[in-house]
């Protein structure tokens, strides 16, 4: 779906991340979590190349949805400048989300830095029929988005850890995460978004822990719809070994099928 998008608001909740609210009244109603927006960054050429963004919450009586973004160059720069009443064009939403668990009772949301987007929107929807513990972890305590701007007081159990120490946790993500499991935490489903590095590590531990497990992964994308192959990923089915898009095949996997 292409569209353009009014910007209503925007903030920086943490530092070099900004928030974006939308009005957006189609992918506001579409949008399931794990899928992105493909956002072209100026009406000029200069950036060429559209930017993918997750989706981090939408409220489809308002017609809004809400981008959550870290600034790492240019495209991110310019687009953190803009102004309320401005106008996006928009394609989207786009991806394969999550799979949503029909008997799930309790998951486990574990995000790292930029990867808390997508699982804000997960988690506001898991938490309508079971009960959810997300894992969030950053460099530092400045790098920490508040998780309250997105959902509700008590809505879930959270947790955080700060490489640096300054807050939470004194270390990574997943450190956290498998002290957690070690104290008696059983959820039955995991879901995960983070650095390359990361997943990798979830995956690799996954396989004592054995829970089904699915992952957003995190790609630089050109058309954002599958034609370019630009940013295919490994996968396997168990059988065979190839290549899927992480655009239109993904972002999301389950941990099983990628290659790393």
């Amino acid at each position: 779906m292409l569209s353009r998008a009014r910007l209503i608001e925007i903030s920086e909740p943490a530092s070099h991340y900004f928030s974006l609210l939308l009005e957006a009244p189609g992918p506001a109603v579409k949008a399931a979590p794990g899928q992105f927006m493909h956002i072209r960054i100026r009406e000029s050429l200069d950036p060429f190349l559209r930017r993918p963004f997750s989706i981090a919450c939408t409220s489809p009586e308002e017609g809004t949805i809400t981008i959550l973004f870290r600034v790492t160059g240019e495209g991110t720069g310019i687009l953190s400048r803009m102004q309320p009443g401005e106008y996006l064009d928009c394609l989207g939403p786009l991806g394969s989300g999550f799979k949503l668990p029909k008997d799930s009772a309790f998951s486990a949301l574990v995000a790292g830095g930029a990867g808390i987007a997508p699982l804000l929107f997960l988690a506001r929807r898991l938490a309508e029929d079971q009960k959810v513990a997300l894992f969030y972890g950053a460099s530092s305590k400045n790098e920490l988005v508040p998780i309250e701007k997105f959902l509700r007081p008590g809505q879930i159990a959270i947790y955080i850890a700060t490489e640096d120490g300054s807050t939470g946790f004194p270390g990574r993500v997943t450190g956290l995460f498998e002290e957690a499991l070690k104290n008696g935490l059983k959820p039955d489903e995991i879901f995960a978004c983070g650095p390359p590095a990361m997943l990798r590590t979830l995956t690799e531990k996954n396989r004592l822990w054995n829970r089904p497990l699915q992952l957003s992964l995190e790609e630089r994308m050109a058309c954002g719809i599958g034609a370019c192959r630009g940013c295919a990923v490994k996968t396997t089915n168990g059988k065979e070994t190839g290549y899927r898009t992480v655009c239109r095949d993904g972002p999301v996997f389950y941990s099983h099928e990628v290659v790393w």
